[in-house]
C-alpha cells in the first residue's frame, strides 16, 4: 500500500492527511498497522484478533522534528514528543521507502506547509532497493569492500616500497614467532628428558635470541606500518580539502557543515584505523594461517588436523557477524553526522539561542542526538560482546583437541611431552589473531564504509569548471549581457524564468524587488557560482562557460552584506584576495574604504586579531574591511549584494563614500533593498516571481503608474512614515 495522500479539509478536522501501511507492530513483531495524520492529531492503528485497534493518539502540534531511522532489520519514523523520543511506526525493509515519505510528508504538515500532490522523492540504492542517507549517497549493503580496499591502496603508491618491504616484514616475524615452540620443544625431549646437558645453554641462549629478534622485527614492523599510514592518511585529507574548494555551490546546498567535518575528521582517521591496525592483522593472521598448519603438520600430520578443526567454523562465523555489523556501523556513521552537523549548527548560532533564551530547548534537543548515538554505538558494542565468547570459546576446543588426541599419544609413547607443549603453543600463536578478529571486522565494515563516504566525495563531478575550450581573458571590459536565461536550484522548481538585458562596460547597475524576486540568484548566476539551466550570460561577448575560471575570478569581486571575515588579522582578510599585496597596499585600501582611522588604533593596529567570523568587530567595521579587501582586489565588475545593510545613518555614509571609490570605473551590479541608495544608479532591473518586470532609471520608472518600482518605493517611503511616528511618540 503506497502513502496516500487526500486534498486537505480545514474545516473537517479529522479527515486523513497522511496514510500509510506498515507490516510489523509496535513491537516489531509481523503484522498489520498503520500511521493516519489529520490537521489536529496523529493516529497509530494495529490490526489484532479483535479488529483494529488505535494504540496511540498524539495531537499534531505536540510532535516536533519527525525523521527515519535504520534499524538493524527494521525501519521506523521517530519524532519527539513531549521532549521524549517515540517511535511512531516501524516496518521491514521493504517498506522504508514509504516510511520516508510519509515522515517528510508529516514535517511538512508539522510545520503547516503545503503537502505535495506528487510522492516526495527518495533516492534508493539502485541495487537493493534501500533509502541512502541524508548526507550519502554510498550504500552500505552494496559496497564492493575489494574495490575500496584496491583504490584505497592506490593512495599508496608513494609507499610502494616501505609496503612491500612491511609485508615481507611481516613474514619474516611470523616464522621467527614459529621458531621457540620447537625450540621449547627440543629443550623439553633432548635436554630435560634425556639429560643432553651439553645442549642446554645452547638451546637456552638461541630460545631467548629467537624471542627477541621476533620482537625486534614486530616493532620494525609497527613502525613501517604508522609511518605509511600517517603518509597515506595526509594524502587521503589532502585530495579531500582540494576537492572540496573545487566543488559547486549546489554540492553545499545538499550537505551541511558537519557532515562534511565529520567526513574530514571521522571518516579520514577510520582509513588511518585500516592502513595501521587492520590491514597489518590481517597480513598477520594470513602468515600465520599458513605458517602455523604447515608447522603442525610438519611435527605430527596425525594431530594437526583436530587441532585446526575449529578454524573454518570461525572464519565463517566472522563473515555472517561482519554482514550483521555492515548495517550497524553504517547508522553508526549516519548519526555521527547529524550529530556533529547538530552541534556546529548550535554552536554557530550561540547568540541567537542566548538570545531567545533557547538552551533548555537545544539541550533536549542535543540530548536526542546523543541518545540515538550512543544507542547505535551500544548496538555495535553489544553484538561484539555476544559474539568474541563465542569466538574465544570455539578456539579453546583446539586446545582441548590437542590435550585429548595429544596426550593419549603421550600415554601411548607415540608423542614426546615436547611435542605436546610445541602443539599448545602452535595452538596459541593461531588463537591470537582469530580471537582479535573485532579489529579486522571493524576496519572492514566501520573503516571501508568510511573510506566509500571519503570517495564520494571524491567522485563528486564539479559542475562549475572549465570546458575543454575554455578561452584566456586576462583584461575584461565588463560588458554583461543575459540572453533567456532560466535557472533552479531545483529541478523541479524554476527561481528565474527567461531573463534579458544588456549592461555596457562601466555601467552601475541596481537590482531591486521584492523578496524572493530572484535578486540573488541573478548574482549567484553571474557569480558563476551555478550555472543557468537554460540561456547564456556572456561577458565582453564571451559566455561564461567558455572563460578560464581563474582569469573570470580574479576580475570579478564581490562585497556582501554579511561579510565573512576569517580568523586572522585584519592584515590577513584585507589581503585576502592577494597574497602578495605589500603592507603599504593594505594601508591604501583600508584608506580608501574609510577603514583606517579604527584599525591603526586597534593594539596591534593591522596585526590586530578580528575573532571567529570578525565577531571583534562592529558590522560596520567588518563592512569596510570587506570593501578595502575588493579595493585592493581591483576587480573590473564587482557585486554590492546589500553592502549599506543594517548599519548605522553615520556608519552608512562612511561606507557609501568607500563604495563611490570603489565602483569608480568598474561595471556595478548593486542589490539594495534601501531604494534611495541607488537613484544614481545607470538603470534600474525590477525583477518580480523570477521575471524582469522593468528596467530603466529611477526617473523613468517613477513615471509608471502601476509599476513595481513606484510601488515598492511608496511601500518603503511609508514604512519610514511608521517608524518617524513611532519614535517620536
Amino acid at each position: 500500500m503506497a502513502v496516500t495522500l487526500r486534498p486537505p479539509h480545514i474545516d473537517i478536522p479529522d479527515t486523513p492527511l497522511i496514510e500509510v501501511a506498515s507490516d510489523l507492530d509496535r513491537r516489531g513483531r509481523l503484522g498489520q498497522s498503520r500511521l493516519v495524520a489529520t490537521n489536529e492529531f496523529v493516529h497509530i492503528y494495529e490490526t489484532t484478533s479483535a479488529g483494529e485497534l488505535e494504540v496511540g493518539r498524539y495531537t499534531l502540534d505536540s510532535i516536533k522534528n519527525p525523521t527515519t531511522e535504520q534499524l538493524v532489520d527494521a525501519y521506523s519514523i521517530l519524532a519527539t514528543v513531549g521532549g521524549k523520543q517515540v517511535e511512531l511506526l516501524r516496518s521491514t525493509n521493504a517498506r522504508t521507502v514509504l516510511l520516508s515519505d510519509a515522515a517528510k510528508r508529516l514535517e511538512l504538515l508539522i510545520e503547516d506547509k503545503p503537502l505535495p500532490t506528487v510522492s516526495v522523492r527518495i533516492e534508493n540504492c539502485p541495487k537493493c532497493g534501500r533509502p541512502l542517507g541524508e548526507d550519502s549517497k554510498i550504500c552500505p549493503y552494496c559496497i564492493d569492500r575489494r574495490r575500496t580496499l584496491v583504490r584505497l591502496f592506490e593512495y599508496a603508491k608513494p609507499y610502494k616500497k616501505r609496503l612491500i618491504w612491511g609485508t615481507l616484514v611481516t613474514f619474516g616475524a611470523t616464522f621467527l614467532q614459529l621458531i621457540p615452540p620447537k625450540l621449547t620443544q627440543l629443550l623439553l625431549d633432548d635436554v630435560f628428558t634425556k639429560h643432553e646437558t651439553s645442549k642446554f645453554l645452547g638451546l637456552l641462549i638461541a630460545l631467548g635470541a629467537s624471542i627477541l629478534l621476533a620482537n625486534v622485527v614486530s616493532m620494525a614492523r609497527l613502525r613501517n606500518t604508522a609511518y605509511v599510514g600517517m603518509g597515506v592518511s595526509s594524502i587521503i585529507r589532502n585530495s579531500l580539502f582540494s576537492k572540496i574548494q573545487e566543488l559547486s555551490l549546489n554540492f553545499y546546498d545538499k550537505r551541511s557543515v558537519g557532515s562534511l567535518m565529520s567526513r574530514m575528521i571521522n571518516d579520514t582517521s577510520a582509513l588511518y584505523d585500516v592502513l595501521v591496525d587492520g590491514i597489518p592483522v590481517l597480513l598477520n593472521l594470513f602468515a600465520r594461517l599458513i605458517g602455523v598448519p604447515i608447522a603442525m603438520f610438519i611435527m605430527n600430520p596425525v594431530i594437526a588436523p583436530w587441532a585446526l578443526l575449529p578454524v573454518p567454523f570461525v572464519l565463517v562465523a566472522v563473515s555472517v557477524f561482519r554482514k550483521r555489523m555492515t548495517s550497524v556501523w553504517s547508522r553508526f556513521w549516519h548519526s555521527w553526522s547529524r550529530f556533529g552537523s547538530s552541534l556546529n549548527g548550535v554552536l554557530q548560532g550561540s547568540r541567537v539561542v542566548k538570545a531567545f533564551y533557547s538552551e533548555k530547548r537545544e539541550i533536549n534537543r542535543f540530548h536526542g542526538r546523543i541518545v540515538n548515538l550512543a544507542k547505535t554505538q551500544y548496538t555495535a558494542e553489544s553484538s561484539w560482546a555476544t559474539f568474541f565468547p563465542i569466538i574465544v570459546f570455539t578456539m579453546s576446543l583446539s586446545s582441548l583437541m590437542v590435550y585429548w588426541i595429544g596426550g593419549k599419544s603421550v600415554l601411548q609413547g607415540t608423542l614426546s611431552v615436547g611435542q605436546l607443549i610445541a602443539f599448545v603453543a602452535y595452538v596459541a600463536l593461531l588463537q591470537d589473531p582469530l580471537m582479535n578478529m573485532q579489529r579486522i571486522i571493524d576496519w572492514s565494515t566501520k573503516a571501508l564504509t568510511a573510506a566509500e563516504r571519503v570517495f564520494e566525495i571524491l567522485d563528486t563531478p564539479v559542475t562549475i569548471a572549465d570546458s575543454p575550450n575554455a578561452q584566456s581573458i586576462p583584461n575584461i571590459q565588463g560588458a554583461v549581457e543575459f540572453k533567456g536565461v532560466h535557472f533552479g536550484y531545483d529541478k523541479s522548481r524554476e527561481v528565474l524564468h527567461g531573463i534579458d538585458f544588456k549592461v555596457k562596460a562601466g555601467e552601475i547597475i541596481g537590482v531591486v524587488g521584492p523578496s524572493g524576486a530572484g535578486k540573488s540568484t541573478l548574482i549567484n548566476l553571474l557569480l558563476r557560482f551555478y550555472d543557468p539551466t537554460r540561456g547564456t550570460i556572456e561577458l565582453d561577448g564571451i559566455d561564461l562557460t567558455q572563460l578560464k575560471l581563474a582569469d573570470f575570478r580574479r576580475q570579478v569581486g564581490v562585497v556582501l552584506q554579511e561579510s565573512y571575515l576569517f580568523p586572522g588579522s585584519v592584515r590577513h582578510n584585507i589581503g585576502y584576495g592577494r597574497p602578495d599585496a605589500t603592507l603599504e597596499d593594505i594601508i591604501v585600501a583600508a584608506k580608501a574604504a574609510n577603514a583606517h582611522h579604527f584599525v591603526v588604533n586597534f593594539p596591534d593596529g593591522y596585526d590586530s586579531y578580528v575573532g571567529e567570523r570578525g565577531q571583534r568587530l562592529s558590522g560596520g567595521e567588518r563592512q569596510r574591511i570587506a570593501i578595502a579587501r575588493a579595493i585592493l582586489y581591483n576587480p573590473k565588475v564587482l557585486i554590492l549584494d546589500e553592502a549599506t545593510a543594517s548599519v548605522d545613518t553615520e556608519t552608512e555614509q562612511q561606507i557609501q563614500q568607500a563604495l563611490d571609490r570603489l565602483i569608480e570605473g568598474r561595471t556595478v551590479f548593486a542589490i539594495a533593498h534601501r531604494l534611495s541608495t541607488l537613484r544614481n544608479a545607470d538603470r534600474l532591473i525590477v525583477l518580480e516571481d523570477g521575471k524582469i518586470a522593468e528596467i530603466g532609471t529611477h526617473e523613468e520608472l517613477l513615471k509608471l503608474d502601476d509599476g513595481v518600482y513606484r510601488r515598492l518605493l511608496e511601500l518603503q517611503q511609508e514604512a519610514h512614515k511608521i517608524n518617524d511616528n513611532f519614535f517620536v511618540e
